[in-house]
């Protein structure tokens, strides 16, 4: 009894803040029960709790988790990003919620990886023609097929999920440009792609392993091979998949004189290997 009364007065002794404002944290589990309680509205969770706060900054302790400060501080933010950037590394916690989807892009790697990344970005983006074939494919997706669609909309006064169309709208903009196909995603009357279907079940699972109270549950199931963990591995093969038949059909073309003015193409003409293909893609 006096082991499990000790052990409750531990648990519910409510630990000193590192800041202002924050959820309730307490010695063993953290904020483990306001994680819980907001896991549905993260986003409207952290973005009162910022509001709350003088700083616009927040400290958050979670249960078998490293202590996260969030902020919305823009000199914070600036020096974060601009003024001091080579010393806020994304971090192991942060790339492996979400390797196994985005791999060693740009987008998910630090150090002398991101540099070298950030080299052939910088030399792909700065090609003027390249940039003419973004603003081209922009224009044409929202003249072309974007407004039509919002006019059709508006012609049989219908109620639309704008959030979903503009998502759609990326989508097919990000495939265009970087792949060189249309995945036809925009008009929500047309069957989804099984591309976009896959990117979507991918991206979702990733978003909630990093929202999971416990980071040790979607770790034992990936260890597993069961659940959403299983659902995620078998939508990344299918992206994969995809890239890759692209990948080989676009060098199949280019032997044959027929290249393409999309990011793909041109990494391909530039030399690089398939690994490196992929992971820009």
């Amino acid at each position: 009894m006096d082991i499990f009364m000790s052990f409750f007065k531990l648990v519910t002794f409510k630990a000193p803040k590192l800041s202002e404002h924050g959820p309730p944290t307490y010695p063993l589990i953290g904020c483990l029960v306001s994680f819980y309680k907001n896991r549905s509205r993260l986003l409207d969770w952290y973005s009162e709790l910022i509001t709350e706060s003088n700083t616009n900054t927040i400290v958050v302790n979670r249960l078998g988790a490293r202590k996260t400060i969030v902020t919305a501080n823009l000199e914070n933010v600036d020096y974060m990003l601009k003024t001091n950037f080579n010393n806020f590394p994304k971090g192991k916690p942060f790339t492996e919620i979400l390797g196994d989807f985005l791999g060693y892009g740009i987008f998910n790697v630090d150090g002398e990886l991101w540099h070298i990344q950030r080299k052939l970005a910088s030399h792909a983006f700065s090609t003027t023609s390249l940039r003419e074939f973004v603003l081209r494919t922009l224009e044409e997706e929202a003249e072309q097929q974007f407004l039509p669609l919002l006019e059709s909309f508006a012609d049989a006064s219908a109620v639309v999920d704008m959030q979903d169309l503009l998502r759609r709208l990326a989508f097919n903009i990000v495939c265009k440009v970087s792949l060189g196909v249309d995945p036809c995603v925009l008009d929500p009357s047309r069957p989804v792609s099984p591309l976009s279907t896959a990117f979507d079940i991918a991206s979702e699972i990733c978003s909630k392993r990093g929202a999971a109270p416990l980071l040790l549950v979607w770790k034992v199931k990936r260890w597993l091979g069961v659940g959403s963990e299983k659902k995620l591995r078998d939508s990344v093969e299918e992206v994969h998949a995809y890239v890759e038949g692209i990948i080989h059909d676009k060098k199949r073309k280019m032997d044959n004189k027929h290249g393409g003015e999309d990011l793909i193409s041109r990494l391909i003409s530039a030399g690089h290997d398939e690994e490196v293909l992929r992971e820009w893609s």
